[in-house]
Parts: structure tokens; C-alpha cells; sequence
């Protein structure tokens, strides 16, 4: 039982703000701008009225990083309630480099805790997992170290398949050039994207029609965890409830080694470079992870 109290902080990438789960963890926000108007991811828009935009506008958004009042802010806040240490949990390193700056920068940061950074090497919904599997950490006495042990085995257990609709957002991210985003409209392709224990976003196949690919996901899903007795499904949509109700069943009735399956909303942040009617179907294989079951 370590005597550090330890406190959680992750960023509006990781979609806590639409967990299927209770948790504590204090969100710093993002900021998404839409042209010259912006909004804070969670306050001042939610996902429903972002995606409304996203469909009616034809500007692009951006997102900014949560700037540094926010971050000092929630570890503020937990140092002020007792806590000798903060873990942030950013987006992957690889996909926004503020995490990596921050984790340069941290003793610069906030005065009278321990400031440390963790590298989730994901986004979404996982990301929000694996700050919450720090929390429950936390909550039974883990340490710092024992807790970075863990969620590293976390993001090694780990992965998540995309199904995009419309190919622009990545062509805009640099994913794709124009002619392959033009070209893969034209032909209907719909890419099915990977994010892995890398970091990274991937293209891992082109398939032609929404509903062939979300077969295929189920497929490669099903290859990913034959081996697992225990696996947490994670089901993540933007606009499309329903269709993201249904694969949460399929596994429930499907997949023998369903221990429990979630459905939870792509928060803004990341609408911003993936788009709208989007859906993504994650695993958490829980043999390893000492307090798996509490997921």
C-alpha cells in the first residue's frame, strides 16, 4: 500500500466527458475552433450539437491543445485536496505533441506535487479507459511506478479499429493525399484505420461499403482475441446510435470471451479529424491487468 495519493487528469480526446462508467478523473479541455468562433470541448459544445455543425458548416475545424491554465488548473485542484501526485493522461504522443512537451516541461508546471505524464499511445474512448484503470489504481493504494507498470500493460492489451465515412478529414490530417481521398470517394472505399499500441493511426485496409467493413472489423477483432478468456468491448460512434447499439449486442451474443461491452459517443476533439458517422470498435484483452475486473 503506497502513501502517495495520487490523482488523475486526462484531456477531452479521451471522451470522459460520454464514459459508459462513473469516474473522477478531472478533464483539461480542448479547445475546437470552427473558422474565428471557438468552443471548449464540453462546455461550450457538446457532441450532438458539434456534429450538427460539423454536417451544415464548410469550414474545417481545428483543435488546439488544452492550454496551460487548464492543465496547472486540475492539478491545482488535486494538490489543494491532499494529493502528493498528478498523472496526466494526453492523447498519444503521437498524435498531438503536447504530451511529450508537457512531459519536458512538467517541473516547471505546478508548484507543491509530483507532476508526471504517462504516454497512452492511444485516443478516444481507450484513452479514457486507461485513465481510469489508473484511478481504480489509485483508489486501492498503487504507486506512481506500480501504476505506470499496469497501464502499460493496459495499452499492450489494447487496440482500436475505425470505419470512417468521409475520407476528407484525413486527407486534411495528411493520412491520405487528395488523390486517394478523391479517388477512394469516387469508389466507395470505405478504410478501416488502426490504433495500436504504436501511437499511430493507420490505414490497415480498404474495403468497398460500409456494411463489408464492419463485418471485416468483427472478423479481425475476432482473430485479435481468440487467445483471450476475458475482453472488454468497446463500441465508440458519432451519429450513429443505433448501428453502435447493435455491435455492442453482437458482442454481447457473439463473442464467448465478452466479459462486458460498452457504447460510448466520439467526444468533439476527435470528430475534428476523423468526422462525423463514424464508428469504432475497440478491445481491452483483461487477463493481465491485476484489476481488470474493475474495468
Amino acid at each position: 500500500m503506497s502513501n502517495q495519493k495520487i490523482g488523475i487528469t486526462s484531456d477531452s480526446s479521451s471522451s470522459l466527458a460520454y464514459a459508459p462508467f462513473k469516474h473522477d478523473v478531472r478533464i483539461t479541455r480542448t479547445t475546437i475552433r470552427f473558422g474565428e468562433k471557438q468552443y471548449m470541448d464540453g462546455v461550450d459544445i457538446t457532441a450532438d450539437s458539434f456534429y450538427d455543425l460539423l454536417e451544415k458548416s464548410d469550414v474545417m475545424p481545428s483543435t488546439a491543445a488544452p492550454s496551460p491554465e487548464e492543465i496547472i488548473g486540475r492539478a491545482t485542484e488535486l494538490r489543494d485536496e491532499g494529493c502528493t501526485d498528478v498523472i496526466h493522461f494526453p492523447i498519444s504522443f503521437a498524435l498531438s505533441s503536447y504530451g511529450e512537451n508537457l512531459l519536458n516541461l512538467k517541473d516547471d508546471y505546478v508548484e507543491g506535487v509530483n507532476y508526471h505524464v504517462f504516454n497512452p499511445r492511444t485516443g478516444a474512448m481507450i484513452e479514457g479507459y486507461c485513465a481510469h484503470y489508473a484511478e481504480i489504481l489509485a483508489k486501492k493504494g498503487y504507486s506512481v511506478e506500480e501504476i505506470f507498470d499496469e497501464c502499460e500493460k493496459f495499452v499492450n492489451s489494447s487496440c482500436t479499429y475505425l470505419l470512417v465515412d468521409d475520407l476528407k478529414f484525413l486527407v486534411k490530417g495528411g493520412r491520405l493525399n487528395a488523390a486517394s481521398g478523391l479517388i477512394g470517394s469516387l469508389m466507395r472505399i470505405k478504410p478501416i484505420l488502426k490504433l495500436d499500441k504504436k501511437g499511430t493511426i493507420d490505414p490497415f485496409e480498404k474495403v468497398r461499403t460500409h456494411a463489408k467493413a464492419i463485418e471485416r472489423m468483427f472478423e479481425i477483432i475476432k482473430e485479435d482475441t481468440k487467445d483471450a478468456k476475458e475482453v472488454l468491448f468497446v463500441v465508440q460512434h458519432s451519429q450513429r446510435l443505433e448501428e453502435g447499439q447493435a455491435i455492442k449486442e453482437r458482442f454481447e451474443k457473439e463473442f464467448p470471451n465478452c466479459a462486458k461491452a460498452t457504447l460510448s459517443t466520439i467526444t468533439p476533439t476527435i470528430g475534428c479529424h476523423i468526422g462525423s458517422h463514424v464508428i469504432g470498435m475497440s478491445y481491452i484483452i483483461l487477463d493481465n491487468l491485476k484489476e481488470g475486473k474493475d474495468l
